[in-house]
């Protein structure tokens, strides 16, 4: 969770506007005819393509364009007629001195060429993509002087299968998923899943059918925090709250420092672990300032002492503490292992040493929770720094490695709609003109991607245990005017919400892809006759059109197929064997990708087509009993 402040927490994510499945048809007798229904045919396609939606820009919303702290342009992206050409109008003007200067889209790797007139593919049309220019010391590529980071929704209808009603907010920067009837509520996840919200909820979030909103779409549980001000506070059985190590350890708010030494059990209070365990059903302390990665024998002794006390009180409490999972995270880049240390070199060698942990799960608990009592994994898996593809194939492995040590214990991952920056990647600078027009100069960390935020919620709801949305519990204004600067200690301006007066923060970034999170929470919604099925999930052997060459035995797990860039496959049957539910992504894939995949032991296959790092959830027939 890495302290996080409110101003660089202002970023979440949603996402664009109404989009369809339908695309023109394309039927061969046409290719029979004249070369003159081929080119109208063409023209058609394209049409539809412009037709379908304008691209937009989802951020930045207050200018037209990035400005730097020294008040220089030095992003600012433009798209053609076509709505998939895109161009950095400030790629050759902006420089920094000694540096080199790259870019990527979403989470993946560098691209090769310069961000003019690119053109994606067209199959990208009515999609999100977050593009990020870097500078770099071209000695140590990875050390990254200055970032700055635009959204854009692509034009043209989406074609990946999302459902037609489907789209994220282009004229404002909060979530709407909650707001009208256009997304279904009232659904449920499937049995044994969970999706805890603390997110950044909207000052005027209204409660909807006498209760939190937030419970009308899939969520289990709901942080105190995140309730609907003067409105229904919920039960106990459906709350959930992570609160900070400064509630628990002593801290002094005007220095914004820890007064006693927060490794000390002496320093620790109980108070609040049993005030959240009365209130909250689910409760995980923010567990960084103890660090617990240097903790002797007395430290575990004295915390296991506490966890004891509490669900001593409260047997049925889940308890948990923040980036705690079953076993130990990882750099999550499947590097080789000598000595029992991590080398940071990516290679087959590496690959074979993380694959080889699923036969021996329980050699890498975490130290916490095997020692302290838990009954909960709260893993943190937060998307970090930039591109970094092989995080996805990672919280996939530490999950089902984690199932595969204690596979009655719940294991719910902790997300943030934020990029957690790390290893001194730079905060990307941004200045803007308050309602007032005063300059403001903020340090903003960038949005996880509406591709990866999907995908995460699908594997997520559909094939781990859940997710948790968590924010610091403030409540988010999309008026300028309520900005304020926490760091030269501006106080938030106070609203009456439903007759409760109420701080107030400017969102600032764009958080309309929570309607992503929750799209992908709500195809396991409609998915749960067969997540529910007593059949297991399984990796299938897959083939792709970009290696060309099927993929079985060791290669199917998550570290060979980030090593070779191929997609992360999950597939489960029906109980009747007759259906085939799968679950994809490539977060490598940086065009459009053909895949086939079987079962191992079946020859029965699959086909289906990626689109850059966006996922799909897609059914299939198959034979029941049959290979």
């Amino acid at each position: 969770m890495r302290r996080k402040f409110r101003g660089n927490m202002i970023q979440k994510n949603l996402g664009a506007n109404i989009w369809r499945n339908d695309r023109p048809v394309v039927r061969k007798r046409w290719m029979r005819t004249e070369a003159g229904l081929v080119v109208t045919m063409a023209l058609f396609i394209f049409a539809g393509v412009v037709a379908g939606q304008p691209a937009v820009k989802l951020w930045p919303q207050l200018g037209d364009g990035i400005t730097n702290h020294a008040g220089r342009l030095a992003m600012r992206c433009v798209v053609a007629g076509d709505g998939l050409t895109v161009t950095d109008t400030a790629w050759d003007s902006y420089q920094v001195a000694g540096c080199g200067k790259r870019w990527t889209f979403n989470m993946g790797a560098p691209m090769s060429v310069p961000l003019k007139n690119f053109t994606f593919p067209a199959a990208f049309a009515g999609l999100p993509i977050n593009l990020t220019v870097e500078f770099y010391n071209p000695a140590k590529p990875w050390e990254v002087r200055e970032n700055y980071q635009e959204i854009i929704l692509l034009g043209g209808r989406q074609r990946i299968g999302l459902p037609d009603w489907f789209h994220v907010p282009t004229n404002r920067l909060a979530y709407d998923f909650d707001e009208g009837t256009w997304f279904p509520s009232g659904w449920t996840l499937p049995r044994g899943k969970y999706a805890l919200w603390q997110g950044a909820a909207k000052a005027r979030q209204q409660d909807r059918n006498g209760r939190c909103p937030m419970y009308d779409f899939g969520f289990t549980h709901v942080s105190p925090v995140a309730m609907t001000p003067g409105g229904d506070q919920g039960t106990r059985d459906r709350r959930a709250h992570l609160f900070g190590d400064n509630e628990w350890i002593p801290h002094d708010g005007a220095r914004d420092a820890f007064s006693a030494d927060p490794t000390d059990p002496k320093n620790w209070r109980i108070e609040p672990f049993h005030h959240w365990a009365e209130r909250c059903a689910i409760i995980i302390p923010d567990f960084e300032a103890p660090n617990s990665h240097l903790w002797r024998e007395h430290q575990y002794a004295a915390f296991r002492n506490l966890v004891d006390e509490v669900r001593a009180r409260r047997p049925d409490v889940l308890f948990g503490c923040w980036g705690v999972g079953v076993v130990r995270g990882s750099f999550r880049i499947f590097d080789s292992i000598w000595d029992g240390k991590p080398t940071g070199v990516v290679d087959r060698k590496g690959a074979q040493q993380w694959r080889e942990k699923y036969e021996r799960p329980e050699a890498d608990l975490h130290p916490v929770f095997e020692r302290c009592h838990l009954n909960l994994g709260n893993p943190s898996v937060y998307w970090i720094n930039n591109s970094k593809p092989s995080q996805l194939y990672a919280f996939v492995q530490e999950w089902e490695q984690g199932k595969r040590a204690r596979p009655n214990v719940p294991n719910i991952l902790s997300t943030w709609i934020q990029v957690e920056f790390v290893d001194g990647y730079p905060l990307s600078q941004y200045r803007f003109a308050d309602a007032k027009g005063r300059l403001r100069n903020e340090g903003l960390k960038h949005q996880a991607p509406a591709s990866s935020t999907y995908a995460l919620s699908l594997f997520g709801h559909c094939v781990m245990d859940g997710l948790q949305c968590w924010e610091i519990g403030a409540r988010y204004s999309e008026e300028l005017a309520d900005y304020s600067d926490w760091r030269v200690r501006e106080q938030p301006p106070k609203h009456k919400l439903n007759g409760v007066e109420t701080p107030v923060y400017y969102y600032l970034k764009y958080f309309g892809f929570y309607n992503y999170h929750v799209l992908g929470m709500w195809q396991a919604a409609r998915n749960k006759d067969i997540i529910e099925a007593a059949t297991s999930w399984e990796m299938p052997e897959l083939w792709t059109s970009r290696n060309r060459i099927w993929r079985t035995g060791d290669e199917r797990y998550p570290s060979y197929a980030s090593l070779n860039k191929e997609p992360l496959v999950r597939a489960k049957l029906s109980s009747d064997g007759r259906t085939l539910l799968v679950i994809a992504c490539n977060p490598h894939n940086q065009g459009v990708e053909q895949v086939r995949i079987r079962l191992p032991g079946r020859s029965t296959e699959y086909s289906f087509e990626l689109v850059g790092d966006f996922p799909i959830i897609q059914r299939f027939q198959a034979l029941a009993g049959g290979n």
